[in-house]
């Protein structure tokens, strides 16, 4: 898949943390610098930040952990699998988040995005459907999450900023290859 950089008269240096050897091979292509990095293992998540470098400038960190809605009814849920969810889309964000602030502190203005989801709004969830608890309940801590961050770096003025961004309905492995807004169009949409 292609990486775009809207702006691109802009020097952008991209770094991109993959999970599966699968993902890095795909990854390799775009020519950015690739780390390994497991949303649930905490000692990946602080190698790759040391690999990166503490002393070095990161401009935006892109959080993007997600594992499959299903199942669909919270009856049908269970608790490990609502664990496991939580470990990957929350913590795992967090972690990253944590170990890679100093670097995004070094930066002019820092950013962290945390890609998440309408599923996440307890607003949405009351008026639409309510199910898909496992994917459900841990992104509305990620927006949580965000949002606290958010608070607590602007308290300390910190030039950190916190954004949690919903895509939209990309075509993805994560639903399946279901959905009806276009990856290119979705970035744009971001960026602007």
């Amino acid at each position: 898949s292609d990486i775009i950089i809207p702006d691109s008269t802009k020097e952008v240096t991209l770094v991109l943390a993959a999970r599966e050897a699968s993902t890095s091979a795909q990854l390799e292509a775009t020519r950015a610098t690739i780390f390994d990095l497991d949303y649930l293992d905490e000692g990946s998540i602080a190698a790759a930040a040391q690999s990166y470098g503490n002393d070095k400038a990161l401009d935006v960190l892109v959080n993007c952990g997600g594992i499959e809605m299903y199942p669909e009814r919270w009856l049908d849920t269970i608790a490990e699998s609502l664990i496991y969810k939580y470990n990957v889309m929350t913590v795992g964000l967090f972690l990253a988040s944590k170990y890679f602030l100093p670097s995004l502190k070094k930066s002019e203005f820092g950013t962290i995005v945390n890609l998440t989801s309408e599923w996440a709004s307890i607003a949405e969830q009351a008026n639409d459907c309510g199910t898909h608890i496992s994917y459900c309940i841990p992104k509305s801590a990620l927006n949580a999450l965000s949002i606290s961050v958010a608070i607590e770096l602007k308290a300390e003025k910190e030039n950190t900023a916190v954004l949690y961004i919903d895509p939209g309905d990309v075509p993805t492995k994560l639903s399946r290859w279901a959905g009806d807004i276009d990856l290119n169009d979705s970035i744009q949409g971001i960026y602007e």
